[in-house]
C-alpha cells in the first residue's frame, strides 16, 4: 500500500549485489543516479566490516543479506556459496516486493544466475535488469586455469545465456565484454555497455596537490586486489634492477591482505628489497584519490589470461583522471582505450622492461609530461559517467510503466 512517502507512481528500484555494497562502485554510481532523480532504492547486499543503518536517507534502504564471500579455490565451495545465496536473496527480497512491490530490480553478478532470485516478482510484473560486471565463463577460465571446454565454464556459460534470456534487459562493463556475450547467443540489442568511469566527484585532481619532490622520494603505486593474476612480484622483481639508479623509490601496494599478500613479502625479504616496499591495508575508496596524488607512477604489471586480457581495470582509469602517468601491461582491453602516447606499455611479466619504463620517465621529465597531457586530451576529456548515465536511464524508461515519474534529464 502507497504512503505519503511512498507514492505508488515514484520509480522504486532494488539493487541486488552479492558484495559489500559500500566497496563496490558500480553499485554506488547506479544507486547515486537513481537517488539524484528521486526514485527510491534498496539494496541487498553483503555485510561490510562495520555495522551500518538499513535508512540511509534520501530514499536509501541497504539490506544485509548473512553471507560470507568464499575466498577459497575449489570449485565445489563456489557453487555452494551461490546456491545459499540464492536461497537467502530470494527469501528477502520476496518479503521486501510483497510489501512494496519494486518496478525495477537490478541485479549484479557474480553469480548471473542470481536474477532467479526475483522469479516470483517477475511474475507479479517487476521487470528485471542484468548487470553482467564480470563474465564468468573467463573469469573462472582464468581463476582455475580451465580450458573453454571444462566442464564447470561450459556450465558458467550456460547459466549466463539462460540469466540473459530470463532478464528484460543486459548492461555489461565494456565492448569486448558485449561481443562475447553476442557470440554467446545474447541478442545484441538487448545488451547495453555502461563503462565503469570513476565517480569525479570523488577522483577530482582539483582537490590535491601534485607537488612530489623528487630528491625524496619516488613512488610507484598499485590500489586494488592483490592476486597472482595482478602480476605484483614484476613490480617486486624490478626494485633491484632500479634502486641504483632511484635509490629514493618506493612501492606503495594497497589492498586487503591475504595469502599472496605474504607470497609478495616474502618476495621482497629474499631480494632484499622489503625496505622499498609498503603494504597498506584496504582503505576506503574516497581516500585513495589522496594516495595518488602523492604517488609518481601508477602501475598495472597485470599478466594475460582469457579474463584479464578483456576487463578493463578500473585503476587505470583513475590513474588518467588523477593526471598520474601509468606504466602497464600491454592488453588487448587497454589499447582499445589508451593508445601508446597515453600510457607507457611493457610487455607482460618482464621485470626488466617495466624497470626500462620506469627509469625512463624518471629521466625524462618531457616525457613523463607529456603521457598526462595526452590522457587529458583523448580520455579524460572525452570520456565521462554522464554519457553512461544517460544510457541507463534509456532503458530504465522502457521498463518503467507509464505511470511512475522519471524526470528527464
Amino acid at each position: 500500500m502507497a504512503t505519503r512517502n511512498n507514492p505508488p507512481d515514484q520509480p522504486r528500484v532494488c539493487m541486488i549485489v552479492q558484495q559489500v555494497y559500500d566497496q563496490d562502485a558500480r553499485v554506488m554510481r547506479y544507486t547515486e543516479a537513481l537517488l539524484h532523480k528521486g526514485a527510491r532504492v534498496d539494496v541487498l547486499s553483503v555485510p561490510g566490516d562495520e555495522k551500518m543503518p538499513i535508512d540511509r536517507g534520501n530514499g536509501l534502504r541497504v539490506f544485509a543479506i548473512p553471507l560470507s564471500h568464499n575466498a577459497s579455490q575449489n570449485l565445489m565451495a563456489y557453487l555452494l556459496e551461490y546456491l545459499l545465496a540464492l536461497w537467502l536473496f530470494s527469501f528477502k527480497l520476496l518479503f521486501l516486493h510483497l510489501k512494496t512491490p519494486y518496478h525495477i530490480i537490478h541485479i549484479h553478478n557474480m553469480p548471473d544466475f542470481l536474477v532467479f532470485s526475483a522469479i516470483i516478482p517477475r511474475m507479479l510484473g517487476a521487470k528485471l535488469i542484468l548487470d553482467i560486471h564480470d563474465p564468468m565463463p573467463e573469469f573462472y577460465q582464468a581463476k582455475f586455469q580451465k580450458d573453454a571446454d571444462h566442464i564447470f565454464v561450459r556450465l558458467m556459460t550456460l547459466q549466463e545465456k539462460w540469466s540473459a534470456r530470463f532478464s528484460h534487459a543486459v548492461f555489461t562493463a565494456n565492448p569486448t565484454f558485449k561481443e562475447n556475450l553476442i557470440k554467446r547467443g545474447i541478442p545484441a540489442e538487448k545488451i547495453t555497455v555502461t563503462q565503469n568511469l570513476p565517480d569525479r566527484k570523488v577522483f577530482n585532481r582539483e582537490k590535491y596537490s601534485r607537488e612530489t619532490d623528487r630528491s625524496e622520494r619516488f613512488t610507484l603505486l598499485y590500489p586494488g586486489t592483490i592476486a597472482p593474476r595482478y602480476g605484483l612480484d614484476i613490480a617486486i622483481h624490478s626494485l633491484p634492477l632500479l634502486i641504483p639508479d632511484i635509490p629514493v623509490i618506493r612501492l606503495r601496494i594497497i589492498g586487503a591482505d591475504n595469502k599472496h599478500t605474504q607470497e609478495l613479502k616474502e618476495l621482497a625479504n629474499a631480494l632484499q628489497v622489503a625496505s622499498y616496499v609498503e603494504f597498506i591495508s584496504l582503505i576506503p575508496r574516497d581516500k585513495i584519490p589522496e594516495e595518488m596524488s602523492r604517488a609518481d607512477i601508477g602501475i598495472y604489471p597485470a599478466l594475460p589470461d582469457p579474463h584479464m586480457s578483456i576487463a578493463m581495470p578500473g585503476k587505470v582509469l583513475e590513474y588518467a583522471i588523477m593526471g598520474l602517468p601509468t606504466v602497464t601491461s600491454r592488453l588487448q582491453v587497454l589499447e582499445d582505450v589508451f593508445s601508446d602516447e597515453t600510457v607507457r606499455y611493457v610487455p607482460p611479466g618482464k621485470p626488466e622492461a617495466f624497470a626500462q619504463a620506469v627509469l625512463d620517465l624518471y629521466n625524462h621529465p618531457e616525457k613523463y609530461a607529456a603521457l598526462v597531457q595526452h590522457a587529458n586530451e583523448q580520455f579524460v576529456q572525452v570520456q565521462n559517467w554522464e554519457k553512461e548515465r544517460y544510457k541507463y536511464f534509456q532503458v530504465l524508461r522502457k521498463l518503467l510503466p507509464a505511470k511512475a515519474i522519471f524526470p528527464k534529464l
